[in-house]
């Protein structure tokens, strides 16, 4: 259900790319401002097709990695300072909670407000929140800056996820505030037009290759999150189901320490001139109905609990339910056949003997 796969939406601007093209990482920082004329004219991205580039700049403050590749706890994420301004313009990604007083219209101008001395709102992917920093939103995450007093980043919103996510966003205008000695620009996000794509990462390659550039698609860096995040859905799953699995099987034991209990009514019933065969025949009809019955209260309650999250039933995964319904019901059959063995017309008649 909570699987994460990209669509169309996700290529959008509201979407985890942002409408972004590329993923850019520089081992020096750029300290020009490449959507200016001197920034471009600097760069030699001021010739078809680099023109029709635009670039999303901020500078990095390093730190632990927060995003789902870490399956560790983090307490200090990288921070970034974005041009939360270029975000604001275009209305890029989507935000899963805010603070209690942010413009859900257009949170990104949050970032350029200070509630207090020493503090500064961020942003961080919500998954990072949940999950890396064990944190959410309100909360508070301390660092140190330059001037050696302490920073405290109050956390302001939960982005859906995004190209984003192990980082801990501010604005760009704070994070220069608190550390002034970062010269520049070492993440950048890349937008422009499809048709050129294929020009884009050549030519950004060649114009910044003493800067150490490692370019990466949005659409890959994205689906390798959402890959991990799947990964672990999957194993998760298969663990649940082999619980369920182990725990039908448990029924047969049950069964049979019923049957062990039964033995003199069995007993008297054959005396009687019940069959063996009729014996069986009441046996696995009460057994089948708490089975069925077990299946279907449990199949109820998860869909009841999963219907919320999902708002519709396309989105459950209806080959995996069917699937671990059929082991949990062929593992509950086997366990009630297996029992059934021990029904035996000798021994039944002898334990009624003792009697």
């Amino acid at each position: 259900v909570n699987r994460l796969e990209i669509t169309r939406n996700s290529l959008s601007v509201s979407g985890g790319t942002g409408g972004f093209l590329l993923w850019a990482e520089t081992a020096v920082p750029v300290k020009e401002n490449l959507n200016t004329a001197e920034g471009r004219k600097r760069h030699g991205l001021i010739y078809p097709p680099a023109e029709t580039m635009r670039f999303m700049q901020a500078k990095r403050l390093p730190g632990d990695d927060a995003s789902c590749l870490n399956l560790n706890h983090v307490s200090s994420p990288p921070v970034l300072g974005i041009d939360n301004g270029f975000l604001s313009e275009y209305r890029a990604f989507s935000f899963e909670s805010l603070i209690q007083g942010a413009d859900p219209g257009d949170p990104w101008r949050l970032l350029d407000t200070a509630p207090a001395n020493n503090t500064i709102y961020g942003f961080a992917d919500q998954t990072v929140l949940q999950w890396g920093l064990k944190k959410s939103v309100g909360d508070t995450l301390v660092y140190v800056a330059e001037n050696g007093e302490r920073l405290n980043i109050i956390i302001a919103g939960g982005l859906k996820p995004s190209l984003f996510q192990g980082y801990l966003l501010t604005g760009n205008s704070l994070f220069s505030e608190y550390f002034p000695s970062v010269p520049g620009s070492s993440v950048f996000l890349v937008s422009g037009k499809k048709d050129y794509f294929s020009n884009y990462i050549p030519l950004l390659n060649a114009r910044f290759e003493n800067y150490g550039i490692e370019l990466t698609d949005a659409r890959d860096r994205l689906s390798a999150f959402f890959t991990v995040t799947n990964t672990y859905l999957s194993v998760f799953m298969v663990l649940g189901a082999f619980g369920m699995v182990l725990g039908v099987a448990g029924l047969g034991f049950v069964l049979m320490q019923n049957y062990r209990f039964r033995r003199r009514e069995f007993g008297l019933m054959l005396a009687l001139g019940y069959e063996e065969r009729s014996i069986r025949r009441v046996v696995i009809s009460e057994q089948v109905v708490i089975l069925a019955a077990g299946l279907l209260t449990g199949f109820a309650g998860a869909l009841a609990a999963t219907l919320p999250l999902t708002g519709k039933l396309q989105g459950i995964p209806w080959i995996s339910v069917i699937l671990i319904a059929a082991s949990v019901l062929i593992a509950g059959l086997t366990s009630i056949f297996l029992s059934l063995k021990s029904i035996r017309r000798e021994p039944l008649l002898a334990s009624l003997r003792r009697e």
